[in-house]
């Protein structure tokens, strides 16, 4: 399993970091998790098609999350090459449809495109799935109310991707034995922002899971990636990392995740 970080930023708009997304790729299958702004330039700077795509994850609905979604629904329609090629999967929560169906009727029928282009399969907490090789559980993230956390399994590994989302047994026991857990670590220890983890928080969450490896992610200019890092240490034994931009880490079964070389 392998994972490049697309967009470790939050809604601030930085050249260094773009709004939360990643690339998930697994026994042939391409997964996207979230789509905040900047996603697909991204992925394209990577090296990846669109088209390529087997799937979508969406955590919850606020605009650092999806603001991608909306060139996606619109390409999928119109663009002549990806309206042809792709074969997509939508994921995420069921309170999201009628959202997106609004967002629809907002800009004149634009953002629907065929069924056997994106199909969309909306689910509801503790609902289980799969795309390619790829199974995938969901739980509720504390957040917003149509906020769901991944767990997504392939090949003998395990990645847990929470979005935005306080900690909670439920999530620890969600995340039990993954082999990287990917906290947003949203504000300091000193100013945690609601609805968010910081870096203390990610470290116990992490070490209350046994998670094998921790990815801090979604920094606001405040947060210093090098002092989360050093505080969530205090409290996980395993290895902790700071998301950036183009960051890819490769999972390894029952030891964490390693990096790999950048573009």
């Amino acid at each position: 399993m392998r994972l490049r970080v697309l967009g470790s930023g939050t809604c601030e708009l930085r050249r260094e970091r773009s709004s939360p997304a990643y690339l998930l790729e697994a026994e042939g299958t391409a997964l996207m998790l979230d789509l905040g702004q900047g996603a697909w330039r991204r992925l394209l700077q990577a090296g990846r098609r669109p088209a390529d795509l087997d799937g979508v994850l969406l955590s919850h609905p606020h605009l650092d999350h999806i603001s991608d979604l909306i060139p996606l629904l619109f390409a999928l329609k119109y663009d002549p090459e990806l309206s042809v090629q792709a074969r997509m999967t939508l994921l995420a929560h069921e309170g999201l449809g009628g959202m997106i169906g609004e967002l629809d009727r907002v800009f004149g029928g634009w953002l629907d495109p065929e069924a056997s282009v994106l199909e969309r399969r909306w689910l509801a907490p503790g609902q289980e799935t799969s795309l390619g090789g790829v199974k995938i559980k969901t739980a509720a993230a504390k957040h917003h109310a149509y906020s769901l956390a991944f767990r997504l399994e392939a090949g003998g590994t395990c990645l847990v991707y929470l979005g935005d989302s306080e900690a909670s047994e439920e999530l620890a026991r969600f995340a039990a034995g993954c082999d990287l857990l990917i906290c947003h670590c949203a504000g300091t220890d000193a100013e945690p922002k609601p609805g968010h983890l910081y870096p203390a928080a990610s470290g116990q969450l992490a070490a209350e899971a046994g998670a094998g490896a921790l990815l801090l992610s979604h920094f606001y200019r405040e947060v210093d990636p090098g002092e989360a890092v050093k505080s969530a240490r205090r409290y996980f034994g395993g290895q902790v990392w700071a998301a950036r931009d183009h960051l890819q880490l490769i999972l390894v079964p029952g030891r964490g995740c390693r990096q790999r070389d950048s573009l």
